[in-house]
């Protein structure tokens, strides 16, 4: 996006816009000016505070533009917290404000195409970038790569504090999701995590995510797996930590409920995901009578919090495959 004015100073109050074709209202910061790069934003009853606060500090985000998307919060507190966010950043920013909880996918869809830049960032709400070099380094990608292109930044756990409460998910994560840039070139579209992630908008503009995955999960490894047959993806190690973990009933919860996304995610694609162990491991699963009770088992070794961890773990993967085994039967 270039525009024709230069770099302005914030204002002390937001800026209405109006509404868009949607519905959703729009306030401003007033700041006018060039920018190279959009973080987009997608949250629902989370002010961000980390993320925006870790933002606002970090070197080259005078050249990029804001985009927060609430995603039908329905909170008038909420909206005034994000307000005061956008205005305490460098560049332009906006807050998007939908009427109704319209879910994830549909969320990313509206950012991007309320984005005005080539190049797309998406930072999940509950997200902080881990150095300060975080922005430079996705922008100097942007001014290298000669076509449109993928590129995922990684996970950490840098300044997350696990509790006894989250200490499962946090395990999980270091296990699943915090891998280096060279393990995830080994599989690029299924490491795709839409969490901290810049995308180049032709990208976009031809491949959507897919409203139907409803809920959570699954929904940005199916976009990914999309991308990578048609695009380059180049895995770079510039992490941000994920600062929201999961209660261990909350994980159990996200686990239980998106069986449904799986199976769609291994309908579409099938070569892909029927080599992957959670797939074998809940396919052979859904032979077997008894699945209930082995779920029932699965869950209370997850929860178990006296087990040692390596063994909630096991206990995790179990039940999370014993849950998606009767969505493969269809």
């Amino acid at each position: 996006m270039t525009l024709s004015r230069p770099m302005s100073e914030p204002t002390e109050t937001a800026i209405p816009v109006g509404q868009t074709a949607q519905g959703e209202e729009v306030v401003s910061n007033g700041v006018c000016g060039e920018a190279t790069l959009s973080i987009c934003v997608p949250t629902w009853k989370d002010g961000a505070d980390a993320l925006f606060a870790s933002l606002v500090r970090l070197d080259g985000a005078g050249r990029c533009t804001l985009l927060v998307y609430d995603d039908g919060s329905s909170a008038s507190d909420l909206t005034r917290q994000l307000t005061r966010q956008i205005l305490r950043f460098p560049g332009p920013a906006r807050l998007i404000t939908a009427s109704s909880n319209q879910g994830r996918a549909i969320a990313r869809n509206r950012l991007q195409a309320l984005a005005e830049t080539r190049w797309i960032l998406f930072l999940d709400a509950d997200m902080r970038p881990d150095d300060d070099q975080f922005l430079l380094r996705y922008l100097e990608m942007a001014a290298t790569l000669d076509a449109p292109a993928l590129v995922p930044g990684g996970f950490s756990l840098k300044y997350a504090t696990p509790t006894i409460e989250t200490k499962l998910h946090a395990a999980q994560s270091e296990a699943s999701e915090c891998v280096s840039a060279e393990i995830r070139r080994r599989a690029p579209g299924r490491f795709v995590f839409t969490s901290n992630l810049m995308v180049h908008r032709e990208i976009l503009e031809n491949i959507e995510f897919d409203p139907g995955f409803t809920g959570w999960g699954w929904e940005d490894v199916d976009w990914g797996l999309q991308v990578a047959g048609r695009y380059d993806i180049h895995h770079i190690d510039n992490p941000a930590t994920h600062l929201g973990l999961d209660t261990d009933d909350g994980l159990i919860a996200k686990y239980g409920g998106s069986g449904a996304n799986f199976a769609r995610l291994v309908q579409r694609h099938p070569a892909a995901m029927e080599t992957t162990p959670l797939y074998k491991s809940a396919r052979w699963l859904s032979r077997l009578p008894g699945r209930s009770a082995l779920a029932w088992l699965a869950r209370r070794i997850a929860l178990g919090k006296a087990w040692p961890l390596q063994v909630r773990l096991y206990g995790l993967k179990l039940y999370r495959a014993a849950k998606y085994a009767p969505h493969l039967e269809k």
